[in-house]
């Protein structure tokens, strides 16, 4: 029995008739009534009674009926299903993400998606920068954000955003109001900082290295909000991405560190040969939303810095 025979046996019993039934399905009468037959010897049943006035369903037949076409049906929704994840209007997407990325346009960007293809699924998985690059090697997440590229050639990273590490101070602290600070002036700070296991985070401890002194960690965690809420109390200073002083503390001052080469460019990595064209159009849309963000945030959009 296969699925052709379904959709011939179906034919029939709604022509009640061979003739008419072959004449819908574009075909001769013969091939038809052979494929019928093929169908009854495979189920040792007789679907039909064959008369002058055409073809009655036994009893064995009207239960077929009912269940040939839950089959069909169901075979025809799957294709679609199929070709409608193929096209990227359907699925799913699993997306990695370390904590600090959920502070600029990326949720935003989620909304959007959501609304705009209600059929298509995703999931977040908060993990650090190489855990991503494990997990979309492996196939286990689609898209990883982060701020550094990969260095696996079966990977490819996409700048979605510059920008650059700021210097985190409380509001109280004298520093605060200087705008502009050169790394070495938090020399006899205690630092608050995200994860160290962060590549952001490690350029960081290298440059206060180069620039002569070996920062005091007191705490790091990989929540940027415990980060603030901890410099914001005094209990130290740190260096976050830009992206976090877009919505301004009362106990925070967010300052301009001047500092050559450090950075926090927001990434989004994929497989090279990924394939999928929701995430293609995901990527699209997050791009379109980080202009507007940026020029809602910063007052000015990414293709004028």
């Amino acid at each position: 029995m296969d699925i052709r025979q379904l959709r011939y046996f179906i034919a029939v019993a709604e022509e009640g008739n061979f003739s008419r039934a072959a004449e819908r399905l574009h075909i001769s009468q013969p091939p038809l009534s052979q494929q019928i037959k093929s169908l009854e010897a495979s189920l040792g049943v007789i679907l039909f009674e064959r008369g002058r006035l055409g073809a009655r369903l036994t009893r064995a037949g009207e239960a077929l009926l009912t269940r040939a076409r839950d089959i069909v049906a169901d075979l025809d929704s799957t294709r679609k299903m199929v070709l409608r994840v193929a096209d990227g209007l359907e699925g799913y997407l699993r997306i990695g993400i370390i904590n600090s990325v959920m502070y600029g346009p990326l949720p935003r960007t989620m909304r959007l998606f959501q609304e705009r293809n209600p059929a298509v699924e995703w999931t977040l998985h908060e993990m650090l920068p190489d855990q991503q690059g494990e997990a979309l090697v492996r196939g286990q997440i689609d898209v990883g954000f982060a701020s550094s590229a990969t260095g696996r050639e079966e990977l490819r990273s996409i700048r979605v955003y510059p920008q650059p590490l700021m210097a985190a101070v409380p509001a109280s602290h004298p520093l605060a109001a200087s705008g502009r600070i050169r790394l070495k002036a938090l020399a006899a700070e205690p630092f608050v900082l995200l994860n160290t296991q962060s590549p952001v985070i490690r350029s960081l401890l290298a440059a206060c290295v180069r620039n002569g002194f070996h920062p005091r960690v007191l705490h790091e965690s990989v929540d940027p909000q415990t980060v603030l809420s901890l410099v914001g109390a005094g209990v130290g200073v740190s260096a976050l991405p830009r992206s976090l002083s877009g919505a301004p503390r009362e106990d925070v001052a967010f300052l301009t560190l001047d500092e050559p080469g450090l950075a926090a460019d927001l990434y989004a990595t994929v497989r090279r040969d990924h394939g999928l064209p929701a995430l293609d159009r995901f990527l699209t849309l997050l791009e379109d939303v980080t202009e507007v963000w940026h020029r809602e945030t910063f007052g000015e959009g990414l293709r004028s810095t």
